[in-house]
This record gives structure tokens, sequence and C-alpha cells, in this order.
């Protein structure tokens, strides 16, 4: 995963909020001034004096998708004309408005947004995550101020030293198993042996997971993601009603990784070779909607709300574990039937293999029926 890539998946205000002044203050130094984000800043999440700009900054709280339009635009528009309000009341000296995201800005918004701005006479422009990441780039005191990004890049640069190391050697081992890490994924790719295409679903599926391991252990226990969110009863309440479009929308991205089409173009159809970039993106895919499965729960978890409601906050949670559960038992079944593969087909007239990958998500009914007790308690 590239850096660009990693930033656009921050999901945590506060992490976007402190990426974007770190890197306002490298490019700019003490001509940019950041704003206090934990009170109430009326738009102004920053100000470039030599300018008279003002920053808006914004990252979703979910990993974003392609039908957001509408809530993009509202926030854009929304951030704009507090800086419009800011300017007519004179308290800054308001000449150009930029807005800082780590997604993209879609064209017919951008359009609209820049109309609004001139008729107010302000200059309008945006900055995304490309932006991020040229600069982390370039300035190594920021790099290091936020390690987890980066941590596959130098991950990725081991990989390719140890890849040049290995090139060197008199002869490459030929893998005829589930590969257990890049290297050996690389040649199983290179070499591709007999089911090479299942040998490397399963090795992603199984690696992937393995990573995660720490995010499950914390599920597991009950730890929660700090959010910084601070909910009353009412919006409690409204945030609880929309959380369970949140978890269908995960269920059905992972879904449809196993949609026939595209398990055929990945895989190769009888006697034609797999493609390993779609191999990668179906593993990928399943593994990423039991990460989101996990990240909802922690997310919920690290909500700070009512006594009263607690309860019904943890119970929610909890309707995750019997989905993430039915997915990490098909990887661990995925793999175990896939290595088995190279064994029989080093038998003597072997027979054709035929087993089926079949995912079936499920929800823990005994954590539904208690949040619906507690919905009932509380009178929703």
């Amino acid at each position: 995963m590239n850096l660009m890539t990693q930033i656009e998946l921050i999901t945590v205000p506060q992490d976007f909020t402190r990426l974007c002044n770190a890197v306002l203050q490298a490019e700019h130094g003490t001509d940019f001034l950041p704003i206090d984000d934990d009170r109430a800043d009326r738009g102004n999440d920053g100000y470039l004096k030599s300018e008279k700009r003002i920053f808006a900054a914004h990252c979703f709280k979910r990993i974003q998708n392609q039908r957001i339009d509408h809530e993009i635009r509202a926030k854009m528009m929304g951030d704009l004309r507090k800086a419009i309000q800011l300017k007519m009341e004179g308290d800054w000296d308001i000449e150009a408005w930029t807005f800082l995201s780590n997604y993209p800005i879609p064209e017919n918004i951008a359009r609209q947004v820049i109309v609004t701005g001139k008729e107010s006479g302000i200059d309008v422009s945006w900055n995304g995550p490309g932006y991020f990441a040229e600069v982390l780039q370039r300035f190594r005191s920021v790099r290091e101020m936020f390690p987890n990004l980066l941590g596959n890049d130098i991950l990725d640069q081991l990989d390719a030293i140890t890849a040049k190391l290995e090139s060197l050697s008199v002869a490459e081992p030929v893998i005829n198993w589930v590969p257990r890490n890049a290297q050996e994924q690389r040649a199983l790719i290179s070499q591709k042996p007999p089911a090479w295409e299942y040998l490397l679903f399963a090795g992603i599926l199984r690696q992937r997971k393995e990573i995660l391991e720490p995010k499950w252990r914390d599920y597991l226990v009950g730890n929660g993601s700090r959010t910084g969110r601070y909910l009353d009863k009412g919006a409690a309440r409204i945030y609880l009603h929309g959380i369970w479009s949140d978890v269908e929308s995960i269920a059905e991205r992972v879904i449809s990784a196993f949609d026939e089409r595209l398990q055929l173009e990945a895989f190769g159809a009888p006697g034609e070779p797999g493609n390993a970039e779609l191999i990668k993106h179906s593993a990928d895919r399943i593994v990423k909607s039991y990460e989101d499965l996990l990240d909802w729960a922690g997310e919920i978890r690290g909500t700070v709300l009512p006594e009263d409601m607690k309860r019904a906050f943890d119970a929610a949670a909890m309707v995750a574990a019997q989905p993430v559960a039915d997915i990490r038992t098909f990887i661990d079944q995925t793999v175990t039937a896939i290595d088995e593969i190279p064994a029989r087909l080093a038998q003597e007239n072997p027979r054709p293999i035929i087993f089926t990958l079949t995912l079936t998500l499920t929800i823990n009914e005994a954590a539904m029926a208690e949040f619906r007790k507690e919905a009932r308690r509380l009178r929703w």
C-alpha cells in the first residue's frame, strides 16, 4: 500500500488535523497559524498570514466510497460559507480559502465551490492526499512524526532489498506451498507452479490476517478506538440508528468478492492462467472487510456517551463478533484446504481436485437480542 493510499484511509479526524498542521508548518514555518481543533473554530482550521489564506480540514470517520458526493458538497460549502461569514464580519482578513482533505474532490462540486468563492471575493483551492504524500516525502522531520504511515513503505523497501540480494544467489527454491511472506509470494508468481493462483490467494489471506491480530486481540478484550466523539442521549440515539447501514455495507463488499465473473477473471478459466493482481485484490477485499468490522466495533466502543446507554453500545459492538469469526474461520479453512493441493497433485495419477470456497456471514443473535432489550428499556 503506497503512502497516498494510506493517507486516504485515515478515519480519525484528530490524526488528520495533526497531519495538516505538521505539513503546513513544515511548508510555511511561523507564517502559518494553527487553530486549536478541540474548540469551536467557526470553520477556521488555520491561517496563512502572508497570503491571507484560511484553511478548512476534513476527513470522514469511515472509509470513503463513490456515494458520498452530497456529503462532500455539504462539508465544502458549509466550511466555505463560514469563511465568507468571517470575512464579512471582519474578524479575519481573508482573500483565499483552501480545503484540506484526504479524499479527491469531484469536478461538479469543484465548479460550484469556485463560483461561490469568487462571488465573495475569495480565491478557492484544495489539497488532497497527493499533496500530503509529496510533502511527507520532502520533509524528513514530518515523516518521523508519522511512523505508522511510512511503515508499509519501509517494509516494501526492505522487501525490495531482500529480493535484490536473493537474486544474487545461485538458485531460487521452488515454492509449492502457501507463501508465508512477500519473498515467497514473489517467487510463487515468478515460478507459476501448478495451482499457483490458489496458493497465492491463500497466502495473501493468511499474511493479511496475521497483520491484523493485534486489532483482533483488542476486540476480544473490549478495547475501543479513540474517536474524540462525545454524545448526549439524543445524538447517541441517532448515531446508533445509523451504524447498521455501515455494517450492511461492509457485508455487501465482502460478499461481492465472490462474484463469479470477478473470480473467473482473477483465477482464469480451466486451462488458462490467472491474474496475480486480481487475485491479490480479491483476497485484500475479504481481509479489508474483516478489518472494517473490527474498526466498526472499535469506533462504537470508543465513543463517550451517557452511562445508561453504555450497555446498548456494548451490545451493538458485539454484533460484529459473529461475522468477524465467520471470516476468520473462512480464512483458516481456505488456507488448510489449499495447502494440501501440491501434495495431492504430486500423487501418481491424481484425481481432479474440486473444492468450493463458501463464506456465510451470520449475526451474533445474543448480542442483537441484548441490543433490542436495551432499546426497549430506553424507549426508542
